[in-house]
């Protein structure tokens, strides 16, 4: 490439990014910040955008095959709730609840955990750093992806099938078990429970942006407890990054898991059933596709060891025997003699 060329990329993606930044500031500014999974796509994409100014036709091809499957996962997920109705599915909340007195008592854990933490209706300062922890949950997975697809596309591909794979059994999950959450359990029993997230929200005073496809509260399914997605998602990065990561990045995404895992419990979000739930569906998926690579790596070398045929070799002819020269040959047990036969050995005259 000349050197003209890669001024001129370094130019378009300086200002690409400049002109992203600038723009999403001004949409948070306006219409307040982006936590809905489609307006978060588009933002992701709009970013990729910015940086493949240089590439345009790489990022058309993206937007078809790349990033098709997670739009269409995303909005059937945003939906789940409506499916629900349709299909007339109760709400269930006895046997998270069950599991968890089984665990903690009768009191439940977020109620001790508030009580041992002397929290209440004002805002402790370590919770703000756990209120970030808990929002990074709307935008994390995406701009992972986002990362990968720029960065480090067949890694990226691996990581969209667990995603949406991930996301599809938690969207079947939430239309054929809905689950109430404990602080919606909390408030039909009578029982005094903080949501954090929300105390902490109202303090920050901070706007969001409306979703696309949602109207309203139509489609915010409030009793999509069971798995915790929250959970399965922060231990899906983990476990992709696992292999080949440093102990410093891996002792990141790890507090990552437990950060978000304690802030479910917390505040008032989610069950531990529910957390559990969400890692068991993080492992089988991570887990699956883990097998169905060794298993497609096993069948190939099969094959390849099916109609593996050793390579022809051309024989080897020695060089005539000079005239006048005998060759030795073993006696029985004697020692050696002059003999008639062919041989590289001559005796001496």
């Amino acid at each position: 490439m000349r050197p003209l060329d890669r001024r001129r990329r370094r130019l378009l993606a300086a200002g690409g990014i400049a002109a992203f930044v600038t723009g999403s500031a001004l949409v948070v500014a306006r219409d307040g910040l982006l936590i809905s999974q489609d307006t978060v796509l588009l933002w992701v994409l709009a970013g990729l955008f910015a940086l493949s100014l240089s590439e345009i036709r790489r990022w058309r091809r993206g937007m078809l095959i790349d990033w098709l499957p997670l739009c269409v996962v995303l909005v059937f997920y945003d939906s789940s709730h409506g499916v629900s109705q349709l299909l007339g599915t109760s709400t269930h909340q006895s046997l998270q609840l069950d599991f968890d007195r089984w665990l903690f008592g009768k009191t439940p854990v977020a109620v001790q955990l508030q009580h041992l933490l002397h929290q209440g209706p004002s805002v402790q300062p370590w919770e703000y750093p756990l209120f970030v922890v808990y929002m990074s949950h709307f935008f994390m997975a995406l701009l992972v992806a986002g990362a990968l697809w720029r960065y480090a596309y067949p890694r990226f591909r691996q990581f969209r099938r667990q995603l949406v794979t991930l996301y599809g059994l938690g969207f079947l999950t939430y239309v054929l078990y809905p689950a109430a959450p404990p602080w919606m359990v909390a408030q039909a029993g009578g029982i005094p429970l903080h949501r954090v997230v929300v105390q902490v929200w109202s303090h920050v005073g901070l706007a969001t942006a409306s979703s696309l496809i949602e109207q309203g509260n139509a489609f915010y399914n409030q009793v999509a407890a069971v798995p915790s997605l929250h959970a399965a998602v922060s231990l899906l990065i983990l476990l992709f990054f696992w292999r080949g990561a440093r102990w410093w990045l891996r002792a990141i995404l790890l507090a990552y898991v437990l950060a978000m895992a304690f802030i479910l419990v917390d505040g008032g979000e989610h069950f531990v059933f529910d957390i559990i739930v969400g890692w068991l569906y993080a492992i089988t998926v991570s887990a699956g596709y883990a097998l169905a690579a060794n298993t497609r790596l096993r069948a190939a070398v099969r094959r390849r060891s099916r109609t593996w045929r050793p390579a022809r070799v051309a024989p080897i002819t020695l060089p005539a025997r000079p005239h006048g020269l005998a060759v030795a040959t073993r006696a029985d047990g004697d020692g050696w003699q002059a003999g008639a036969q062919p041989s590289p050995v001559g005796t001496e005259p």
